[in-house]
């Protein structure tokens, strides 16, 4: 019963609140730091909410209410001094955060009232987790989430439904190693206020706990509202199918070769084999260099790792053989058509086979998975693009209805 009475007074003070439209413009996409999780960026915000025309047309001059009534917009100067604002700021911004604020005005002649617009131009650095278990293969969300100083009953953030969120990929610094995608995605979410207090004196009364706890449980309904808006971008994954993959495969094909070292030379096999355990292990350090510290294996490590233990297998096999050479032969001489021998070319096919089903079910792996990725992120794009050509296409519409309009009334003027 409580819980009920405590939806019904929040949504009854976001009946209450400004609701803010926000559109947000990647203008431009700088360095993507994957060690350090973050990535730079140029964007363009724009805030939209409503007051009403008597609140704001007193201290206008003349000629800028004759703008407004003639549909056009007017700059404000110092309009956050004055009147009242949204106070907006950047949840993961990194640093100081480069901005320029500017402030418009025009008339909604439907309800007669102001569209104020808030436009903010900001260059920086943002934090970003990376996910990186399809690593190289992955996909990486490049977000800005947008928030407010006032709770859910003063102001809520939702994305603007009549002006689109974009992104320019044209200007992009990380062409090279990363290709952007087309759309963005806009996401809703609310966020609890928590409250911090020291009490200084052990011996407080009933009456001061009693305060303190009545106002932490009004603090905990608090809510902030915070407004996601993220663009994606794809890892060129070539080079490290070139410089990981394919390097890591010729270091474990290697280990398969030691098998063609006679059973009188199996030193010769265990000195190899242990050789190219050290270098894959080498190889791998190499490059985790480029990737943050992270608790889980990317798609590489995993492969990176399935290749070192079949280096290890075979040095277990050839260790075993030589105790078997050992025991049933004389200083290592096998003979040429001995089950020795047999033995040891049944557990080549046995490796053989398992490292080819390690790699088509690798194979099959990258296709259901990342590579499916990419491919709902291409429908995405082709969604976005119809869903921005309708837009434009029922504005032109719209402009070319009201022309006619105009001059439908001009002719009976005329006619009259």
């Amino acid at each position: 019963m409580m819980a009920t009475k405590e939806s019904v007074r929040s949504l009854s003070q976001m009946d209450k609140a400004t609701i803010v439209h926000v559109r947000l413009v990647f203008l431009r996409i700088g360095e993507i730091d994957t060690l350090n999780e973050k990535y730079q960026a140029h964007v363009s915000i724009e805030s939209r909410w409503s007051i009403l025309f008597e609140k704001f047309s007193y201290n206008l001059s003349s000629d800028d209410q004759q703008r407004l009534n003639n549909g056009k917009s007017i700059s404000l100067e110092k309009y956050s001094q004055s009147y009242w604002h949204p106070q907006l700021y950047i949840e993961n911004g990194l640093g100081d955060l480069k901005e320029q604020i500017k402030y418009s005005a025009k008339l909604n002649k439907e309800n007669h009232t102001i569209d104020i617009c808030e436009h903010r131009d900001i260059k920086g650095f943002f934090w970003e987790k990376l996910e990186l278990q399809h690593f190289p293969s992955d996909i990486q969300d490049l977000s800005i989430s947008l928030t407010s100083m006032f709770f859910i009953d003063k102001v809520i953030l939702i994305a603007d439904p009549n002006h689109f969120s974009g992104i320019n990929r044209e200007a992009f610094v990380d062409q090279q190693e990363w290709s952007l995608y087309e759309h963005v995605d806009t996401k809703q979410r609310y966020i609890n206020e928590f409250l911090f207090q020291t009490n200084d004196d052990d011996d407080d009364d009933d009456d001061q706990d009693n305060d303190n706890q009545q106002i932490t449980n009004n603090t905990e309904n608090r809510k902030r509202s915070i407004l996601t808006v993220t663009c994606h971008a794809a890892r060129h994954f070539e080079y490290f199918f070139w410089n990981g993959y394919c390097l890591i495969l010729l270091i474990t094909i290697l280990s398969f070769c030691t098998f063609g070292i006679p059973l009188q030379n199996l030193v010769n096999r265990l000195q190899v084999t242990c050789t190219l355990i050290l270098t894959s292990i080498t190889f791998r350090w190499t490059v985790n260099r480029s990737l943050p510290t992270i608790s889980y294996l990317t798609s590489l490590d995993k492969y990176g790792l399935l290749c070192i233990f079949n280096l290890v297998f075979h040095s277990i096999w050839h260790s075993t053989i030589s105790v078997i050479a050992w025991e049933h032969t004389t200083n290592y001489s096998v003979a040429k058509n001995s089950w020795i021998m047999y033995l040891d070319r049944g557990a080549f096919c046995v490796f053989l086979g398992l490292f080819i089903i390690l790699h088509i079910g690798m194979i099959i792996w990258f296709y259901c998975v990342p590579f499916k990725h990419r491919k709902q992120m291409k429908q995405k794009d082709d969604r976005y693009r119809i869903l921005i050509h309708e837009k434009m296409k029922d504005k032109k519409n719209q402009s070319i209805n009201k022309r006619e309009n105009k001059q439908f009334v001009i002719t009976n003027l005329v006619e009259t």
